[in-house]
């Protein structure tokens, strides 16, 4: 039992050396009892159990990328052909390596427009189709749901390379952004983007760059407000949304016309801001119209900024960039975390910086926006230059 847990204790996670070394506490039997039970748990799979058990532990010596087939339709075992010279990606679907997060989906539910989502154009006869995949030790990677891990930009992939090659001796998914972001459209989001749309209209109905401080209240902070969010809404409402110039979004001023305007009533059916009907209608189709990778990287950025406007700013940007028609960047990722954490920074410079704390958070919000901006600005720009 003594030479087992040795064994064990090299490849396992935190959580499972504490369980383990609370069972090994005890008499023998129970403590291979315990360890049993929390490795067989009805919501763990065999699968994921192994991954907890031997995935952390870097495993590989030398990273690459290498030309890949385009996403094909997945078999009903989640398998598509793209060669048997793969490994399986050490990161799991859900966060402790279960089932149990919702709107996870763990099967492709239509082959077809996964194929598509992930490949809008796929049929245009100018899709030179120069995917690409990262590979470990000479084997391409695969997906959480074991489906081929193809990037349709040399960039991307050179990215995600990076991060694998940055993985010194335990893997450590959180420092992976942009793998995350790639694999959930790839699993999630190409299977079924209906969570994430809906979730991205909830961030436009209470946005929080359509609260503001009441200036009598607080100058400063309204000042501090219109600094980063000026012209923000007109941006997103007419150019992108194509809408009237006199045509916006809701707004609440001080936190008494918040609570007021945003509740349920006979005017407004859902809580939230009571956005003009035609720009949520807008905002929704221009959503649909999004390609998987898109997609994600706008639901990352809304769920770290909470906020439709800031986020669609910044990802609007990043593909008309790669496309040629943005010749000056004014919404890029650094101006997208500053636009989110204004009324965080205020408090900071009213009542300190939290070590450990503020600064963590600013630092995963550069990341994040970071990552997605990449994101979108990459795949537009491969698929702008393919004719995809």
């Amino acid at each position: 039992n003594r030479a087992a847990s040795k064994l064990l204790q090299a490849n396992i996670t935190s959580f499972e050396a504490t369980l383990l070394r609370r069972a090994t506490a005890s008499s023998s039997s129970s403590s291979s009892g315990v360890l049993r039970r929390a490795l067989s748990s009805k919501n763990v799979t065999a699968a994921a159990a192994d991954r907890r058990l031997a995935g952390r532990r870097r495993f590989f010596k030398n990273v690459g990328i290498a030309p890949s087939i385009a996403p094909v339709k997945p078999d009903k075992n989640n398998k598509a052909t793209n060669g048997d010279n793969t490994v399986q990606s050490p990161i799991s679907a859900g966060v402790d390596g279960t089932q149990s997060a919702t709107g996870v989906n763990t099967s492709i539910k239509d082959s077809s427009m996964w194929t598509l989502r992930l490949n809008p154009n796929k049929d245009n006869d100018n899709n030179k189709e120069e995917w690409y995949s990262v590979t470990l030790d000479g084997r391409a990677i695969r997906t959480p749901l074991g489906l081929p891990f193809a990037l349709p930009s040399p960039a991307l992939a050179l990215a995600v390379a990076s991060e694998w090659d940055s993985q010194k001796t335990y893997l450590q998914p959180a420092q992976m952004p942009i793998m995350t972001l790639c694999c959930t459209a790839i699993d999630q989001v190409a299977s079924d983007p209906t969570a994430h749309q809906t979730d991205i209209i909830r961030y436009l109905r209470n946005d929080t760059s359509c609260y503001w401080v009441d200036p009598t209240e607080d100058r400063v902070l309204n000042r501090q407000q219109a600094q980063a969010w000026e012209k923000l809404h007109k941006t997103v409402s007419s150019e992108l949304l194509g809408l009237p110039d006199d045509l916006g979004p809701a707004q609440a001023v001080g936190g008494s016309d918040a609570l007021l305007i945003s509740r349920k009533s006979d005017g407004n059916k859902m809580s939230g801001l009571p956005h003009p009907p035609l720009l949520v209608e807008k905002a929704k189709k221009w959503i649909d119209s999004l390609d998987a990778w898109t997609l994600t990287a706008l639901y990352s950025a809304c769920a770290e900024s909470k906020s439709f406007f800031i986020a669609a700013a910044m990802i609007f940007e990043a593909t008309q960039h790669a496309k040629g028609e943005c010749k000056v960047a004014t919404r890029d990722p650094k101006w997208a975390v500053q636009a989110a954490r204004v009324e965080e920074e205020f408090n900071i410079e009213m009542w300190g910086l939290v070590e450990g704390g503020h600064d963590y958070d600013r630092l995963n919000s550069s990341i994040q926006m970071h990552a997605a901006s990449f994101v979108a600005q990459n795949v537009a720009a491969s698929f702008h230059l393919d004719g995809r």
